[in-house]
């Protein structure tokens, strides 16, 4: 499940640059050197079955700067509610916010030209992980439902989850008509 949702992850980045390199080259030039930093940590930072906190949350914010740079219109925000030392020794399965985060920019595109968003909460407490992301949807937007790989990397992180915490974590997804909102809590 782990080696499918990474390719989810950089099929929707190569997406992004293709259109970006007709736009503005010199940034897609920018854009390309951010990807490869994204793919060392893929690659050698978080092949363990566990990685620290602090470098997902470093991955996470490296990630939505790179979106920042694509996306003019686009507003970010990124906060872990806890201490550096917490999070710099808390161990957690790789990449089990990618796909949340990567979802939330993708579906954040406002195609009025208005400025979208997208806001990360990591807060620790109890020996409990609290995630929280929300990002802005374009109420006029209506998804496509044609196509295999729609919903995939949701589908497979549910598995993914159920398949590392049984049933001892939650999940739940809100959509309303303006925004798209995930909270995921963990045992630590």
């Amino acid at each position: 499940l782990q080696s499918q949702i990474n390719p989810h992850f950089l099929f929707n980045m190569l997406n992004g640059i293709k259109s970006l390199v007709r736009i503005d080259p010199d940034k897609a030039g920018l854009v390309i050197m951010k990807l490869s930093e994204f793919l060392r940590y893929q690659l050698y930072e978080n092949n363990d079955e566990y990685t620290l906190l602090k470098s997902e949350i470093n991955f996470l914010t490296n990630f939505l700067d790179l979106e920042k740079l694509r996306r003019e219109n686009l507003r970010v925000e990124i906060d872990s509610q806890s201490d550096n030392q917490t999070i710099g020794s808390i161990f957690i399965p790789p990449n089990l916010f990618t796909t949340f985060v990567e979802n939330a920019v993708k579906h954040s595109v406002d195609i009025n030209d208005e400025e979208s968003f997208v806001r990360v909460t990591i807060l620790i407490r109890d020996n409990i992980l609290y995630f929280h992301c929300v990002n802005s949807i374009d109420p006029n937007f209506k998804p496509s439902t044609m196509g295999k790989s729609n919903g995939l990397g949701l589908v497979n992180i549910k598995r993914r989850l159920e398949l590392l915490y049984g049933g001892e974590y939650s999940l739940d997804i809100v959509s309303t008509k303006t925004k798209y909102e995930i909270k995921l809590v963990l045992p630590l």
